[in-house]
């Protein structure tokens, strides 16, 4: 819980990386959960028990999920080849990807998505107002790009667990993971692009020399601004490469200015009632007791509040009472 003088904390949620994680987490088991439908819902099943988790920690403010669109991409219409050697997303789980807004939509939990753009978009435009908002910001992701999200308020979680404590990303673990700062990730990988991403770094350039380029000139377009203080062959090589490096540092920057509206920083109320409606026609009986819990404690909290009140209206009125015989 939080005092009075300290910042609270949002927690964005990665919502692809948490329903791959699910979906690929429980295929060893013997059974696979479907809904009445006969539809997989083992991704939905680990998704809604990590929201169920940090719910119940009762540490954040309130929790945002993001997702990407399938429906085209900037990144890919200015170069087809982005992310085309990933594999092809599983086909049981593609239904599992709208029933999940279904589901947070019935439990009253915010999430974004923008056409055209990916999650990381959403998550880095959120990000930014929540941090002028005064808002700490955890985002829970795998996905190493949000490194550059990383600052003095903003972390990134990559490791949950119940059994283990959270691993934060800070400045020093982006040191050690990509050998600059947070400001720079998009830097590096303009320079030594990115196989994840089916992103070309520049020929012959060695991971030692791009450091020490960001190093001295701190980003790629101060570096053309100094191309004649550099060795005439790795002045060629940059030079030769200007369009391609360009092209990798705006691919790979994560965007913050997305129109998204306005963006609901209220303090989490979760409507378990439309939660539990959920659970019951997805048939996910294993979380219903917590939820039927759940409205019970509200229905306890609400009856002991009229109780309050008919009380208070009680006493107001024999005041009243005893003021007139008074008179």
């Amino acid at each position: 819980m939080t005092t009075k003088n300290e910042k609270q904390t949002i927690l964005i949620i990665d919502g692809y990386h948490l329903l791959h994680k699910g979906y690929y987490g429980s295929l060893k088991r013997k059974t696979v959960a479907e809904n009445r439908d006969g539809v997989m819902i083992n991704a939905i099943y680990t998704f809604v028990a990590k929201i169920n988790e940090f719910i119940d920690m009762n540490i954040y403010h309130t929790i945002i999920v993001t997702f990407d669109v399938d429906k085209g991409c900037w990144r890919r219409e200015l170069y087809p080849e982005y992310k085309a050697k990933r594999k092809e997303t599983p086909e049981e789980l593609i239904p599992q990807m709208q029933i999940i807004r279904e589901f947070l939509t019935a439990a009253n939990i915010p999430w974004y998505e923008h056409a055209r753009y990916e999650g990381d978009d959403v998550m880095g435009t959120i990000a930014r107002i929540a941090n002028k908002l005064d808002y700490n910001v955890h985002i829970l992701s795998n996905d190493k790009d949000t490194f550059q999200l990383v600052s003095e308020n903003t972390k990134i979680i990559v490791n949950v667990s119940k059994k283990e404590k959270p691993v934060f990303i800070k400045d020093e673990e982006v040191f050690e993971k990509f050998g600059c700062g947070p400001s720079q990730v998009a830097d590096i990988k303009a320079l030594m692009g990115d196989s994840s991403d089916n992103i070309k770094g520049i020929k012959c350039l060695h991971y030692k020399q791009a450091i020490e380029l960001l190093n001295k000139y701190e980003h790629v377009e101060n570096i053309f601004d100094h191309i004649d203080e550099l060795q005439p062959a790795l002045a060629k090589k940059i030079i030769c490469a200007r369009e391609q490096i360009l092209l990798n540092k705006k691919i790979t920057t994560i965007q913050s200015d997305l129109k998204l509206g306005r963006v609901d920083f209220r303090k989490l109320r979760v409507n378990w009632y439309g939660y539990l409606k959920f659970l019951k026609k997805q048939k996910m009986w294993a979380f219903t007791g917590n939820v039927v819990k759940k409205i019970e404690a509200i229905q306890a909290g609400e009856s002991r509040f009229k109780d309050c009140k008919s009380a208070d209206k009680a006493l107001d009125k024999m005041c009243t009472k005893k003021m007139t015989s008074e008179d």
